[in-house]
């Protein structure tokens, strides 16, 4: 016989009531053990949730900043989040305006992880199709021509389409981008394109950079021109105080230099206007190398004789009424 059965009374209904007990052990042991979880798992769900709202919250905040500056004559509409327990995704949808009137632009889509970076999972790019022997391929989005700019000092073949514009009817409001042929003051631009003006096109280009596009110029033989969807400036505001945007623009690439994924390039951007810190980083030290213009085919052949004016993108059209 079992030395333990031994010691245990052999009453049948002693036995039952140990059996019960020890189920109803068992049973509370699982009862509290799944409470247990589910409590671990709502509070962990809680806690992830917390800091993936969090990181999303600021990443699109930055976001916003960034795209104030990038991106010529794009405004950025808002975004819509979705979240999960450990990621999230966001849809950034952007307009352009031409003389008023709003055009859907590029939207780009993001995915976020509480473990590691956010990353571009959908950004839908102008393209262009032509020869490939061409210089310059104009560049398309939905339809509509991409803007482009050349720099003053980049050694590229000048194209002026202005002459498309002088064949235009008054039904329709147009988007011009002007490159100059040298950097000129936030003001002196103002003064001269007034409230025909949607975005200043400020110079942030190293030597460094130049030198780049210049040698590509010499070794491909094809043009270097800036697409206005990777220019750096400023939306034009009807606001003498702010320097016609320009104070928001000083104060977006500090905010943008303190933290967040924009810190170099934000960096490297006020080193360049800067020239290394030997100037101070103000509107009034400012090179505009061009700017955006919208309005009616009429209003935009005013300035077709401004004398600084190196070349000219055509833009988005779009029907007046």
């Amino acid at each position: 016989m079992n030395e333990e059965n031994e010691f245990l009374p052999q009453d049948p209904d002693f036995r039952k009531l140990v059996k019960k007990a020890k189920r109803n052990s068992a049973l509370r042991i699982v009862v509290i053990s799944l409470i247990i979880s589910i409590i671990v798992v709502i509070a962990f769900y809680f806690v992830g949730n917390s800091i993936m709202i969090n990181k999303v919250n600021e990443e699109v905040r930055n976001d916003a900043i960034w795209h104030s500056i990038h991106g010529a004559n794009i405004e950025e509409q808002g975004t819509s989040i979705n979240y999960s327990l450990f990621s999230a995704t966001s849809k950034t949808e952007f307009i352009k305006k031409v003389n008023g009137i709003p055009v859907p632009w590029v939207p780009v889509e993001k995915e976020y992880s509480i473990f590691g970076q956010s990353k571009i999972i959908i950004s839908k790019g102008a393209s262009g199709t032509g020869n490939v022997d061409e210089k310059r391929i104009p560049m398309y989005f939905n339809g509509e021509r991409v803007i482009e700019f050349i720099h003053p000092k980049v050694n590229s073949s000048l194209f002026d389409d202005r002459s498309i514009v002088s064949s235009m009817d008054d039904d329709k409001v147009i988007e011009l981008a002007l490159s100059f042929d040298k950097g000129y003051k936030v003001t002196d631009v103002q003064k001269i394109f007034n409230k025909n003006i949607s975005w200043f096109w400020v110079d942030t280009y190293s030597e460094s950079d130049i030198k780049n596009y210049n040698n590509f110029i010499k070794e491909t033989g094809k043009d270097f021109t800036i697409i206005g969807d990777d220019a750096i400036g400023f939306h034009y505001i009807n606001q003498p105080e702010s320097k016609w945007g320009a104070e928001y623009f000083i104060r977006s690439l500090k905010e943008l230099k303190q933290n967040g994924s924009y810190k170099d390039v934000a960096d490297k951007i006020i080193q360049n206007i800067t020239h290394s810190n030997k100037e101070k980083l103000s509107a009034e030290n400012l090179e505009i190398i061009g700017v955006v213009i919208t309005g009616t085919p009429s209003e935009i052949e005013k300035f077709n004789n401004v004398p600084f004016v190196r070349a000219a993108s055509l833009g988005v059209t779009a029907d007046r009424y």
